[in-house]
């Protein structure tokens, strides 16, 4: 059992629901694990020195809200991920989950399960054994076909097969940095390279933002003031903003990286979408390309693409080997079929399609607001206006029936936090589910800001 305390506001809402927002921050900042018990119901009452009545309510509205669950006689527990992170509706009557960035394709669910139980079934001892840190040759030749596929043409030589697009930003950063270094990153950024920082011990220095992304003469400035390792960024459908790098700005941002001597990081998680557009690393000299399954095909697939500068590639394999040896060989080989034989190009096909549509959705339903995302995006940015501050915005839409995340999870500096959340259009099983919860963000933006605290 934990022994999380949550820091509960006593002030505005009433109590129960602010210990079921609690709940949902500590699970959002990693706080609280999925299948971690909570403390009892009494044991939480005496710590906090309210009424058992409170967290009994409190706990409740949690599990409605699909955050918790709770079992007769055990306890109640952090919900597994799906519960959490997917499922887009919760439980019945619960708030719509617009946190997570999934879209399932549900239509080819039955064809997609089918085609991983072949690959088990298969009688091949080869792939139930260690093989090359970097993948099979077989793999890492599929997956230089798929990253040519979604706008980087690469030799296999060059590619290696990681346990995601997470794992392929730690090892191509740990072969490339020292603790103490200084990484540039978005100011707002994706909250795992955050995660990264501390755990590599290096330092983020944010870069300022437009519509296209990271602004030229902010990355030449910063080049200069910090003398940084590297540079970590999405140029394409950008992780939470949604911005999208022009050609030019492109250019111009290679040219800043070429002089600076920078190593570049390329997340192009999304680039799926926009594959038309010419990717970063192919303009810069030391660039290393992430391309992801989990958001082009299936979360649980684990499998990401790393392509390194050809110097690097011995570096990578060795810290493949000491995280986590080598990537699954049943899930890269699930992947090299689906490349071969179409099945990939299929769902990124779907995926497209249903992203677009959902933005028209959210277009209509946010046209009221200042919403900034592009057509195809899985996620958008809403600016959230005065004198919300994100957090307690995102506390008011949980209320009236929609979860998003505050800009605070992707600020990489705290004292320059957006007034924006995140807003994920893919989690909801259905459309409708969808329009539920976008019309629970207009009607919450529409009823402005409550209990604010007024101090005489």
């Amino acid at each position: 059992m934990t022994n999380w305390t949550p820091n509960i506001e006593r002030k505005g809402a009433p109590l129960y629901l602010a210990l079921a927002r609690s709940i949902a921050e500590a699970i959002d900042r990693g706080e609280l694990s999925p299948g971690q018990q909570l403390p009892t119901q009494r044991e939480l009452a005496e710590r906090l020195e309210i009424a058992l009545t409170t967290v009994t309510r409190g706990y409740r509205e949690a599990e409605r809200r699909g955050l918790v669950r709770g079992e007769v006689g055990r306890g109640t527990y952090v919900s597994g991920s799906a519960a959490v992170d997917g499922g887009g509706e919760g439980d019945e009557g619960g708030p719509v989950n617009l946190r997570p960035n999934t879209l399932l394709p549900l239509p080819m669910m039955t064809e997609l399960q089918e085609a991983l139980a072949a690959v088990v079934r298969e009688p091949n001892p080869a792939l139930f054994d260690y093989g090359p840190h970097g993948g099979r040759w077989r793999h890492r030749e599929a997956g230089a076909e798929w990253l040519g596929r979604v706008g980087l043409r690469a030799a296999a030589d060059r590619v290696v097969v990681t346990s995601g697009a997470q794992h392929a930003m730690a090892v191509a950063l740990a072969a490339e940095v020292e603790p103490g270094d200084a990484v540039l990153v978005e100011e707002v950024t994706y909250s795992g390279m955050k995660c990264l920082a501390g755990l590599l011990g290096v330092r983020l220095e944010p870069l300022p933002l437009d519509g296209e992304g990271i602004l030229p003469d902010a990355l030449r400035a910063a080049c200069q003031a910090h003398r940084p390792a590297a540079l970590y960024c999405m140029p394409t459908l950008q992780n939470p903003t949604a911005a999208v790098m022009s050609e030019a700005r492109r250019r111009e941002v290679a040219e800043i990286v070429n002089d600076g001597g920078l190593a570049l990081v390329e997340d192009d998680s999304y680039g799926f979408l926009l594959p038309e557009l010419p990717r970063l690393s192919a303009l810069c000299e030391r660039a290393y390309y992430i391309a992801g399954t989990s958001k082009s095909l299936l979360p649980t697939l684990r499998i990401g693409y790393l392509r390194c500068p050809v110097e690097a590639v011995d570096r990578v394999e060795a810290k493949i080997a000491a995280t986590t040896y080598l990537a699954s060989p049943h899930a890269a080989e699930v992947m090299a079929r689906w490349i071969a034989d179409g099945t990939a190009e299929r769902v990124m096909k779907w995926k497209g399609e249903e992203a677009r549509a959902r933005q028209e959705i959210a277009a209509r339903a946010l046209t009221n607001w200042e919403y900034r995302v592009h057509p195809v995006s899985p996620h958008g940015w809403l600016s959230v206006p005065e004198p919300w501050s994100a957090r307690e915005f995102a506390r008011q839409a949980a209320d009236r029936g929609a979860l998003v995340t505050p800009a605070d999870v992707f600020a990489a500096e705290r004292d320059r936090v957006p007034h924006a959340v995140r807003v994920c259009i893919g989690p909801p099983r259905s459309r409708a589910a969808l329009e539920r919860g976008l019309t629970a963000l207009d009607r919450t933006l529409g009823s402005g800001a409550e209990s604010l605290e007024v101090v005489i």
